[in-house]
Parts: C-alpha cells; structure tokens; sequence
C-alpha cells in the first residue's frame, strides 16, 4: 500500500478539485443568482470578494492535510463504494474546518496559521468572523446543487446541525477555561471538551459517507465514533507539538498554548501532578497569558518535568487503539479498511 502521505496528497486533489468547483475564488452576480436566487435590487459583490472569497482562498492555499474530507471518501470506499460519487460532499467538512480556524485563532489572539500570519492580522478580525460563520453555511448549498435525494438530505442536516452545536458547546469550554472562567479541570471534562470540539466535524464526515451509502444505523453510529476517537488523538497530539514539535514543520508558533492559557490534557495532568509550589508557578504563567518566550519556555520545562508529554502520548495512543477496534468490529478486511488504519497512526504519531 502507499505510505499516509502518498494517499493524502491523493485525496487532497480531489478535495481542492470541489473545493475549487463549489466555492469559487472570485464570486460573480451568476454565482449569487444560484445560491441566492435573482436579486431583488441589485447585488454588489467586489466586497463579498473582498471580505468572503479572498480570505478563504488565502487560508485554503496554504495547505493542510483535508484528513477530515480523506476520511469521508475512505470510509465510503470501505463501505464499498467508489469514493468519487461523494467527491463533492467533501467541500462541507472542509470548508466548515477551515471556517472554524479563522473564529478560534480570533478568539485565542493566534498570530500565526499554516506558517502564515492568521486571517484576522491580515484582514482584520471582522473580515476573518464573518469569513469563518459563511463558511459554516455556504458549503451546505451543495447538497442543492447536486440533487441529493430529500431523505439522505434531510439526515445529513440533522447531523450538520448536531455538529455545529456540538461544535460550539466544546469551543465554549476550551475559551472558558483559558479565560480563567473555570478554576480547576479535570481530565475527563478535557477529552470530553475534545470530543465535541474536535470529533464532532471528523465524525459528520464520516457519517456522510455512511449515509451516502446506505450503510445500517449501527455500521453508520459506529464510524462515526471511529472518526470522533481518531480526532481527539490527533488534537492531544496537536497539543503536543504546540509544545515540543518543529516550528518549521508544525506552521504555527511554539509554545502559543501557553501564552493563550490553554488548559489541554499535558496541562491539567501537571497541575495535579507538580509539585504545589511548581504547580502554582505553571498556573500563573497560563493564567498570565504571557508572550515572553522566557516564561513560555518555563512553562513547557514544569509541563516536560511533569513527565505530562509521555502522558499525553499514551493517552492519544489508547484512543487511538480503542478506534481502531471499533474500525475492526465494524468493517471487513480490505484496502478500504487498511487505509483508515494508516490514516489513525499518523494522526497521532506526525510532526506537523
């Protein structure tokens, strides 16, 4: 079989390919008129260009590794289908994901996405908002344009709209506790704040395909919560590159998890496990929000001295593990399969 990177890069290409078919670079009135239908008076869309389209493109260009859309057309292929039929419904986790990034790195006051200053400190932080909410909605409009049927429709909204929601309610815990709103986390409320806020958009890409083909309830709940316990490892291992992996591999600056205050499982595991006096220091470097890399390298030293990093990699593993079972119960041996296994180890053991 191909190595991860072989195969991602195949389905990249046929990501970017509906990407590019269904979310245009440059909007015109023609595009307008098919989503929005004819213009009571008169649409002006340079500014829709200006402020929706340019800084979408912007982000999209700059990479990424579209694994939530592969994931959607390698189950559909395990479920045995040809992952090309569903190639356009690819657009929606993606667009959404890439929506999602441009709000959170306003809200946490990132400066850097994909090795490039954010959206918002190069369009400002209402051009990046509004960018992020459209694309929450706009790539819905393919389920129109395709004609899906009204039945597989109407379950796909009702998984959108579930995500969405759960979506928001797990970005809501992790902004309350880096705000200093909750004094003290524990580990199940983390990786339960992880499970919405990251494997929510993964497992309503998975359950698309499943519902796309006619899989059975149980198959379809199944990959679903595959894809959700796939997602949680690779943002405990998100977490863990933020504080110990390649700046130049990783796109985004070292050590911005602490100066955001971010309490992620490596966190929450050395406070409870330093030292009272060391545990308290930790505390108040997070608590500052500070951009002094001196403090920020002290964090990460009391978090290594923790042993919170190992931690943090056995848990993303066990996840990953219990993921794998659920895969294994649920689909039959094949290609398809195979592909979903690789995909889960390099999700929680890249660098970058």
């Amino acid at each position: 079989m191909e190595s991860v990177a072989e195969i991602l890069s195949e389905y990249a290409r046929i990501v970017n390919d509906a990407l590019r078919k269904y979310i245009p670079r440059r909007a015109d009135e023609a595009y307008l008129k098919s989503i929005l239908g004819e213009a009571e008076y008169r649409y002006e869309v340079e500014s829709l260009n200006k402020s929706i389209f340019e800084p979408f493109w912007d982000l999209v260009d700059r990479g990424g590794k579209r694994w939530r859309p592969a994931l959607m057309l390698m189950v559909y292929e395990a479920l045995g289908r040809d992952p090309r039929e569903i190639a356009p419904l690819t657009v929606i986790p993606e667009a959404i994901h890439n929506g999602t990034l441009a709000v959170d790195d306003v809200e946490d006051g990132s400066e850097f996405r994909r090795g490039k200053p954010c959206i918002h400190r190069i369009y400002g932080e209402d051009v990046a908002i509004n960018m992020g909410n459209t694309m929450y909605y706009l790539p819905l409009t393919v389920l129109e344009k395709l004609g899906i049927p009204p039945e597989k429709k109407l379950k796909i909204l009702d998984e959108y709209v579930e995500t969405m929601l759960r979506l928001s309610l797990g970005q809501a815990m992790d902004i309350a506790w880096h705000r200093g709103l909750v004094e003290k986390v524990d580990e199940d409320q983390y990786l339960q704040m992880a499970l919405l806020k990251t494997g929510a958009l993964a497992g309503f890409a998975a359950k698309i395909a499943a519902i796309m083909a006619e899989a059975s309830e149980e198959e379809a709940e199944r990959v679903q919560r595959f894809a959700e316990l796939v997602a949680v490892a690779f943002q405990i291992q998100d977490d863990i590159l933020n504080l110990a992996g390649d700046e130049a591999k990783y796109g985004k600056e070292i050590g911005g998890d602490i100066s955001e205050g971010k309490r992620t499982l490596m966190v929450i595991h050395a406070l409870r496990h330093l030292p009272k006096a060391e545990a308290e220091k930790l505390r108040r470097i997070l608590d500052m929000q500070t951009k002094d890399r001196g403090m920020i390298l002290e964090a990460i030293q009391l978090i290594r001295k923790a042993g919170s990093i190992e931690y943090a990699k056995e848990v993303s593993r066990k996840l990953a593990e219990r993921a794998l079972r659920i895969l294994h119960e649920t689909l039959p041996e094949g290609a398809g399969r195979r592909k979903l296994e690789a995909l889960a180890g390099f999700l929680i053991t890249r660098e970058y």
